[in-house]
């Protein structure tokens, strides 16, 4: 997943009458669907809400995008000295999710991964289509590692000049967090929140659980979407990450955009998608990244370890998937 600044446009269906306000929206990348159940509101309550939205994505982006250069994370970034740097609460929040999820999954998942990310064609510096040298990957593995930035009560620090943090894997979910944290406070109950496939749902839908489908992780579907579970919720989230949107096709090996931080590398090991259900975006979208690393057996271990934490693993041999699954996971299936 890479985070994309949430530059919207923003559709209301809520003109001219009283209707149930529902938000589409696109960035230069993803897309974005806000939901309110069961109420109506007059066309100049839904275009003050939307205004709040609006307000608060461009203050995530502010913080978190790289694609932004004033933005907190590129600042974070482009400065190369070793001094503590002083970050924002939201900034600090999100750093330390992510470091609590880099220590859970043994390194696993990593916010510094963004120069192999380069590297290997999935960041900004453009695409490749073979594979770097070994040597390359070698040097840029200097760089890698939470454990080179010391994280302070209000800043953070870095151990080396070239560290640089990237929070494509996390940030979106923390966007979804913090728009159903905003529709919250505004007094709704029953709604849903997406944005480039991560999902906050609260309540129901017309008495009804929220439906949630989860894509079939099949390179050859990308028009015609198939879907592999429907999920139904009445509270949390769910987030999904893939290796069937980004990546290439090098002798017949596919090298997706999720990197294993510690071999310097795409991951190998067959895991096509993963899927968590969690309290909160956050925290799913970081933990579904470090589960397609993990792998099976070492990931559902960990999330089995977990409290109020399920996941899917969707694997792929040849054209063949197999599905693994947390013990709780299937409650949340629908079987109809």
């Amino acid at each position: 997943m890479r985070l994309i600044p949430f530059l919207f446009l923003l559709t209301l269906w809520a003109c001219q009458t009283k209707q149930a306000p529902v938000f589409h929206g696109s960035t230069m990348g993803t897309t974005y669907a806000i939901t309110l159940a069961d109420t109506t509101l007059e066309p100049a309550s839904v275009k003050r809400l939307s205004t709040l939205i609006e307000q608060r994505l461009k203050e995530i982006n502010g913080s978190m995008s790289t694609y932004i250069p004033q933005s907190e994370i590129s600042r974070f970034n482009k400065n190369h000295t070793l001094e503590p740097l002083t970050v924002s609460r939201e900034f600090m929040y999100v750093t330390r999710m992510a470091e609590n999820i880099y220590r859970g999954s043994g390194g696993a998942y990593d916010v510094t991964v963004a120069p192999l990310v380069d590297l290997w064609g999935f960041g900004k510096k453009g695409r490749r289509f073979t594979p770097p040298a070994r040597a390359a990957i070698d040097s840029m593995m200097r760089f890698i590692g939470m454990d080179k930035l010391i994280i302070g009560r209000d800043y953070l620090q870095k151990t080396i000049p070239q560290l640089q943090l990237d929070f494509s894997s996390i940030a979106k979910g923390y966007g979804v967090d913090e728009i159903a944290r905003l529709i919250r406070k505004e007094g709704f109950v029953n709604f849903l929140v997406e944005i480039g496939g991560e999902v906050v749902v609260s309540g129901r839908r017309s008495g009804q659980l929220w439906r949630i489908g989860v894509d079939k992780p099949d390179t050859s579907l990308m028009v015609n979407h198939s879907l592999q579970r429907i999920l139904a919720l009445t509270g949390g989230a769910v987030a999904t990450s893939g290796d069937y949107r980004n990546y290439f096709v090098s002798h017949d090996s596919l090298y997706s955009h999720t990197m294993d931080p510690r071999l310097g590398r795409p991951i190998v090991n067959h895991v096509a998608s993963a899927t968590v259900i969690a309290p909160n975006c956050t925290l799913a979208d970081a933990m579904a990244t470090a589960l397609m690393v993990m792998g099976p057996e070492k990931g559902l271990k960990w999330v089995e370890e977990q409290k109020e934490i399920e996941a899917m693993l969707i694997m792929r041999r040849g054209k063949n998937y197999k599905v693994i699954e947390s013990s709780g996971f299937s409650r949340y299936e629908v079987n109809d």
